[in-house]
């Protein structure tokens, strides 16, 4: 019974990480795309992480109403708790 409470809870946390995130795997994709093509993959790297981790925070502040990464190191936590029990 346990187990299935916080399965529930963590697939509710999950959706919600998951969410918030998907704008900025599909922007920063398209946009690490074009500056490969133009400046080169290492370059693209750098830029479009650094870019788009500023735009996600400043999104998450103000749009999502949402600081920092507490659902995010929450399923970490539970995974490596997992991980150690089998």
């Amino acid at each position: 019974m346990l187990f299935i409470y916080t399965h529930t809870i963590m697939e509710k946390i999950l959706k919600s990480a998951l969410k918030r995130q998907v704008p900025y795997l599909i922007g920063g994709t398209i946009t690490g795309i074009i500056i490969t093509y133009f400046y080169g993959f290492l370059f693209s790297i750098v830029v479009n992480s650094a870019v788009w981790f500023a735009i996600s925070t400043v999104v998450n502040k103000y749009y999502w109403k949402y600081t920092g990464f507490k659902d995010e190191m929450y399923l970490v936590s539970k995974y490596v708790i997992h991980r150690k029990n089998r």
